[in-house]
């Protein structure tokens, strides 16, 4: 499947709120599933340290924890940072929501968003690469 195909699906299965689908054609079977839904407007905000990897002038900003990612502190909301934007050094990237608790994820350097390896909505591993910021 196309990676733009692939990621219209990703965003549709959030915007509609499921917590599984399964889509099989001849050539093709993809199962999206979401094991926790809840507000991410609901519960209070943490801050949590984030791991960092440092190559060069870039660094890789990635999850303290397991959880589900959110880029926005809700579904209508404009995300906090996008590929381009200048952050500062504990300025808020994102949420994860693990155990019920939304979790910030901040910058630890100052610099520019080259890219954003997460998805909106979907669980992410620990020491997963959320960001990446170039100095």
């Amino acid at each position: 499947m196309e990676i733009d195909k692939l990621k219209t699906l990703v965003q549709l299965f959030n915007e509609a709120g499921l917590s599984k689908l399964e889509i099989k054609s001849k050539n093709e079977q993809i199962t999206l599933e979401k094991k926790v839904k809840t507000s991410v407007a609901s519960s209070p905000l943490k801050t949590a340290t984030v791991p960092a990897a440092v190559v060069e002038d870039q660094t890789v900003v990635k999850a303290p924890f397991i959880g589900t990612f959110y880029t926005a502190p809700d579904p209508k909301a404009a995300p906090f940072v996008k590929v381009g934007d200048q952050v500062t050094v504990g300025q808020q990237l994102g949420i994860i929501e693990a155990m019920k608790m939304m979790n910030e994820i901040k910058s630890p350097i100052t610099g520019k968003v080259i890219k954003v390896q997460a998805v909106n909505g979907v669980a992410v591993e620990y020491d997963q690469p959320l960001f990446t910021i170039q100095k």
